[in-house]
């Protein structure tokens, strides 16, 4: 792993473990073929004042690039949440809008997802908007920010909903590395969650096209 992205985890932990902030990983293994866009996630999310992990998830995600800008996505993910005893199986469908403004990327994902193995086994509608700046000449850093609502549609009730804003830096070809501050609002007046994350992406291919931000968390 290079340098500068092991010191962003390191220095993240330690603004978690000090302000009590949960701590979001995520690593993204890329790839393209016939026409299809291909991610691994590996996600781990912890919390330095209770035991952990939170939260660890895998699966494996295919975009295909349709016309008009549109993006739909289709996945499988598997989530282990040892704290709770579940272990859930969530397969996805999304499709998302990108619309670009001046130097600005607008993107409106709409994304269905059902949890089996989680109690009650709900259907979930999840609406996010996202505003991406590209910066440089080169366009190697962008800042990024959207909101995402949830709703369970099995029991039709808002179930929470999330703001995001940070931003990265293409180290290189292969690598693509964000940081960013999370809050999550749940429904029914839970307690708020704050959250400092990265996502480094890996691409397996030779050439890498320019980042984009619309990787799950």
């Amino acid at each position: 792993m290079r340098a500068p992205v092991l010191i962003l985890i390191l220095l993240l932990g330690g603004l978690a473990r000090a302000q009590d902030f949960q701590q979001w990983n995520e690593v993204d293994l890329t790839a393209s073929w016939q026409g299809l866009d291909f991610t691994a996630p590996l996600l781990a999310r912890t919390d330095s004042q209770l035991p952990n992990p939170q939260l660890a998830a895998t699966g494996i995600l295919a975009e295909f690039h349709l016309p008009w800008g549109l993006m739909l996505t289709g996945g499988y993910l598997f989530a282990d949440l040892p704290q709770e005893s579940y272990k859930v199986n969530l397969p996805l469908l999304a499709l998302t809008e990108t619309a670009h403004w001046g130097r600005f990327s607008l993107a409106d994902r709409n994304r269905f997802e059902k949890l089996f193995g989680y109690p009650t086994e709900p259907v979930r509608y999840r609406n996010r908007i996202l505003v991406d700046r590209p910066l440089g000449a080169q366009k190697r850093w962008h800042l990024f920010a959207d909101d995402e609502i949830f709703f369970n549609l099995t029991n039709q009730s808002w179930n929470q909903n999330r703001f995001q804003a940070g931003g990265g830096v293409r180290l290189n070809r292969k690598l693509f590395v964000d940081a960013y501050y999370l809050q999550r609002n749940p429904g029914g007046g839970g307690e708020t969650t704050r959250v400092l994350g990265s996502t480094l992406r890996v691409s397996l291919a030779r050439r890498v096209r320019a980042a984009e931000k619309g990787a799950e968390q």
